[in-house]
Formats: structure tokens, C-alpha cells, sequence
């Protein structure tokens, strides 16, 4: 994709901008590069961007994650905002005329279209859709390298036909469109590997309300390797799919309107109605069963195992990484040591001192900053195991300076979690309070981060799960059973980045609920400021320690033994 043929075909049609996305067709929060509008456009990569073209300029939206990212990578080219303080429809209407812009509706959801949209249309803003690329475009990943997977018994959550029940209990219609492949994935207890960081398949998935075989949609014929998929399931390309729902003579379904790409929307309603359903998957698969925590734990031990061997060899000096990214090669090719490890969740945010301020930093391959003469790193990395997925964010001291000042950031940040660990909540609680009750305790030492708090971790599955989300605005309840990260951090722009991430299971206690932490990682004692610390919380975090330290003890090496013990128990 070029820029001029962008602006060569908004003048040839008298339009005025291009609201560019950057989703894939199942609108999923990673999709690979060569799927990612924005990326091919301007080779920057974030999780949740839009750009609006015009004929002479363009403008970058994004959330707190990627504003700093944005404004280094992009300098002065262009315009850049935070979608928390101003949207893309204030931003339009701001422009105090009439304007007419195109997006292609196969890449933004019904939802936000809709909320977009009819914003737009009161302030006499349209936006058409293309009926066609004028660009070389391609909608799917390479299917050739996907390798389905059928998930074993012993680890599945819950059985498919289960699954499908209860789902068809729940229809208030003739049937169900299910477009989140990470939804896909869960329910029918597969798993494929043709995105990037991924596991889900590329798919979505319609079942009928009477007896006649489910649908799954999909390019991938890859699928059909699976027994249990050519066994029970109808394979239909989207064309094949829409046709077959007209000739089967539906009349109303339902979908889930967040999920449900527009332009798939659009062509089904010209003969059937589509409501929204109210059929919550997200939360279906947030709550987690025994079988599934405990095959969690399992993979949170053996990835606190690679972390901890990883960071030990690192104080040690035993690996000397030229450069931020070779950080993240050799935390992967620990990693990849270990039982049923499958691949990384996500690209690892590996970042020196000022880079650490860049909340969602990614190292490039080249040019990443050198090793020579730093202070911190901060290291946020995650991996896809069989038994489920993981996501941790460490700081470790790298350089010999006295850091005051991060120290005392980062000893609250610690503290912070400690609190918490401690805290007995009532039942139900808002995922919002949880969010608060972090914030509020930071604030009071002037600590403050613009991302969210937390957000729920899938099984082998999405490692940003849509439910429960820690955030101000999250409408969730915490129930028995969720498991979440929190990650509260603190940033200086310039200077450095601090965040300390674990994931928690809500359990319930005394008819009340608390949070029990299954990160299996050490803190840096290093940037401790233990005037700060209480009696409590130096025994509570000895007792992490040793934890740690006795559940690895058989499978540490000698020098790894004699590091741990005097640096990470006896300097407590």
C-alpha cells in the first residue's frame, strides 16, 4: 500500500478521508503484519491504531499503550492522539464541515461502526464503504504453514458437545454466527498456528438451533485434518456459508455485534435478520474450571522456571546480550526448554532505562539499544504452553548505579501488589474496584500509569482474554474462578519505565473472595528500598521467595542454587 494511491483515489472520487483500521477479518487484537493496514502502511506496529487519511495529511489514533511509540516513530509527520481524551468522531466533527470519507467494512465491527456512525451523521459526516480494493490486498493468512491441532482429552475445560449445548439452551433465535475465532478455538477445543503469536484458528463458526451439523467458515481446508472437524462439521468457504443460510431458508439469527465484522453483517442482512445476542462467551470461558487452573498452575511453574534460570544467568553474567533484542532471543530460547512449550503469546517488550517509559516498546532486530552502560530493564514476555498461557513482566537491575528514585517508585509499585494480595473482597466484585483500590493506593505516593490494570489470560488460548478486564470502565464482575493479570506500573518519559505483572486466580474464601498469585518469578531485591518496606511485607515476600525457591529447588543447578539463596532469601 502507498500513500499517493491513497490520495489518488480520495481526489479521483471526491472523498475526504480513509479511515484506516488496523484489524484482519475476525478482528483480532494481533493479527499478523501482512494483515495490518497501518503496519503495511507506514511500518508501525501497535495492537489498537487508526489512521485517518486525507488528501493532504494523516492522523494517528491510538490508547495510552503506543502515544509515546507513536510520537517517536512518527515525529513530526503527523498529528497523534489518545483515544481516552479525544475520539475519531470529535476529531471529525472538530473539522466544522461537511465531509465524506470511505473505510472497508470488512475490518471494523458492527459495534463500532454503529457507535461511529451514528455520531457522524448528526454533524452531516458520511462514510461509504468500498465496494472494492483499489489496492492489491489479501484478507487471510498463509494457510499453508497452519498445523491444527486437536486438543487432548486430559486438558480440554470442557467437553465440545458441552460446548455446543449449552450454547444452542441459550439461542433465542435459529442459530448463532460466532465470528471471535478465540471463541471458535475454546469451544470446540482447537487450536491452529497460522497467526503470528497465536493459537486460534482462522475461523468463525455458525450452529444451528435444530439438529443439522454446525458450520465452521473458513479458508483453511487445513482443518479438515481434524477427525473430530470432518467428522461433525459442515467446512464452507464465507461465500458458500452466506448462500447456504438463504437456501436453508433462515429467517433470524444472532451474533455478537463487537465481534461480527461489517461487511459480513451487511450481506447477511439482505435476507435475514441478525440480532444481537445475548449469549456471553467471554465470560463463558473467563470463568475457568478445576481442570483448567490446575493445568495453568503447571504451566506457570515451568515458565517461572525458564524466567527464573533466565534472569539468574543474566545477574550472573553467564549471558552477555549485545543489545535489547538479543534479551528477548535468549529468554525465548530458554523458554523453548521446557515442557509443552508451544511458542511466545506475544512479540516481548524488552527495554533499557528510557525505552522502558515506551509502555508497549517492541526491540527491533536491528538498531535496538545497546547493553553498554545501562540501569534497568524491563521485560514483559509471555508464552503458549499446552496447558495453558502466560504473561509476566519483570524490572531488573542491570547497571551498578544508585537508582533512589526508581527504587522508591518501585518499592510502592511492589507494595502495591502485596496489598492486594492481601486484601479479602466481597463476592462480585466490579473489575473497576479492583482497578481503584490499586490506583488509589499508588496515587498517594505519586504513581501514576495510563493503561489499564489488568485483563483476563486464556487457556493455550488469547493472552489478552476479553474477560474480565481490569480497568476504570470495565463493566465485569470477578466471580469464583477468573484469572486476570495485574500490572501496575509507573513511567518518566525519557527516563525510565518500571511495571511489575502477575496473573491471579479470584478465589473464593469465607464467603468472601481474594486473589492468589501463580506467577512463579522472583522480585529484584536490588531495587528494593527497604525503609519502605514493613516487618509484614519482608516476611510476606521472603515467603514468595522460598516458595519459589522449593518448588525448583531439585531442578536448579549448584550455581543457580547459591545465587537464588543469597540474593533473592538471605538479602530479604
Amino acid at each position: 500500500m502507498r500513500p499517493h494511491i491513497i490520495k489518488k483515489f480520495l481526489k479521483d472520487n471526491n472523498k475526504d478521508f480513509y479511515l484506516i483500521t488496523n484489524n484482519d477479518l475476525h478482528l483480532n487484537e494481533s493479527p499478523n503484519l501482512d494483515l495490518k493496514d497501518i503496519y503495511k502502511l507506514f511500518k508501525f506496529d501497535c495492537t489498537r491504531g487508526y489512521i485517518l487519511f486525507f488528501r493532504n495529511k494523516y492522523v494517528f489514533f491510538t490508547d495510552s499503550r503506543y502515544t509515546l511509540a507513536a510520537k517517536k516513530f512518527f515525529k513530526n509527520k503527523c498529528e497523534i492522539y489518545n483515544l481516552a481524551k479525544t475520539s475519531i468522531v470529535e476529531y471529525l466533527i472538530k473539522q466544522n464541515k461537511k465531509l465524506s470519507g470511505i473505510l472497508d467494512s470488512k475490518l471494523i465491527s458492527v459495534k463500532e461502526f454503529k457507535e461511529i456512525n451514528s455520531n457522524l451523521e448528526k454533524n452531516r459526516i458520511n462514510i461509504h464503504f468500498l465496494s472494492k480494493n483499489f489496492f492489491k490486498k489479501n484478507y487471510y493468512p498463509n494457510f499453508n504453514i497452519a498445523y491444527p491441532l486437536s486438543m487432548p482429552k486430559y486438558l480440554i475445560p470442557r467437553p465440545l458437545n458441552k460446548n455446543l449445548k449449552n450454547i444452542k439452551n441459550k439461542l433465542k433465535t435459529q442459530g448463532i454466527l460466532i465470528w471471535n475465532n478465540a471463541h471458535v478455538a475454546y469451544l470446540l477445543n482447537l487450536r491452529s498456528f497460522e497467526l503470528v503469536n497465536s493459537t486460534k484458528p482462522f475461523a468463525g463458526l455458525f450452529i444451528p438451533k435444530k439438529n443439522v451439523k454446525p458450520l465452521l467458515i473458513t479458508n483453511n481446508f487445513n482443518l479438515k485434518k481434524i477427525t473430530k472437524i470432518r467428522n461433525n462439521f459442515n467446512i464452507f468457504r464465507e461465500e458458500k456459508f452466506i448462500k447456504y443460510l438463504k437456501l436453508s431458508k433462515f429467517k433470524n439469527i444472532e451474533t455478537s455485534y463487537e465481534y461480527l465484522n461489517l461487511s459480513t453483517f451487511m450481506r447477511l442482512s439482505n435476507f435475514l435478520n441478525i440480532n444481537e445476542t445475548k449469549i456471553n462467551i467471554s465470560k463463558y470461558m473467563g470463568i475457568k474450571t478445576k481442570k483448567e487452573i490446575k493445568n495453568i498452575k503447571n504451566c506457570h511453574i515451568e515458565d517461572g522456571f525458564a524466567v527464573l534460570k533466565f534472569i539468574i544467568d543474566l545477574k550472573q553474567k553467564n549471558i552477555r546480550p549485545k543489545n535489547e533484542y538479543e534479551i528477548s532471543e535468549y529468554l525465548y530460547n530458554k523458554r523453548k526448554e521446557g515442557i509443552n512449550f508451544f511458542r511466545n503469546s506475544f512479540d516481548y517488550i524488552s527495554a533499557y532505562d528510557s525505552n522502558a517509559a515506551i509502555v508497549h516498546y517492541k526491540p527491533p532486530p536491528k538498531k535496538s539499544l545497546s547493553s553498554k552502560n545501562r540501569n534497568i530493564l524491563l521485560i514483559d514476555s509471555g508464552a503458549q504452553y499446552l496447558e495453558g498461557t502466560t504473561d509476566i513482566t519483570r524490572v531488573i537491575k542491570v547497571g551498578t548505579k544508585n537508582l533512589p528514585k526508581v527504587k522508591y517508585f518501585y518499592t510502592y509499585l511492589l507494595k502495591s501488589l502485596i496489598k492486594i494480595e492481601n486484601k479479602i473482597f466481597p463476592k462480585n466484585t466490579k473489575a473497576s474496584e479492583i482497578d481503584s483500590f490499586i490506583r488509589n493506593y499508588l496515587s498517594k505516593y505519586k504513581l501514576y500509569y495510563s493503561h489499564g490494570t489488568g485483563h483476563g489470560v486464556g487457556n493455550f488460548g488469547d493472552v489478552h482474554e476479553k474477560y474480565p478486564i481490569i480497568s476504570q470502565k470495565s463493566e465485569d464482575y470477578l466471580t469464583n474462578n477468573n484469572i486476570f493479570s495485574i500490572e501496575p506500573g509507573h513511567y518518566v518519559e525519557g527516563k525510565f519505565g518500571l511495571r511489575i505483572e502477575n496473573l491471579y486466580i479470584t478465589e473464593n474464601f469465607n464467603n468472601c473472595m481474594r486473589l492468589k498469585n501463580i506467577t512463579f518469578v522472583p522480585y529484584d531485591l536490588n531495587l528494593v528500598d527497604f525503609k519502605l518496606i514493613t516487618k509484614y511485607e519482608k516476611n510476606y515476600i521472603k515467603r514468595y521467595h522460598k516458595r519459589i525457591y522449593q518448588t525448583f529447588q531439585p531442578r536448579l543447578s549448584n550455581e543457580h542454587k547459591k545465587y537464588f539463596f543469597k540474593n533473592l532469601i538471605n538479602k530479604i
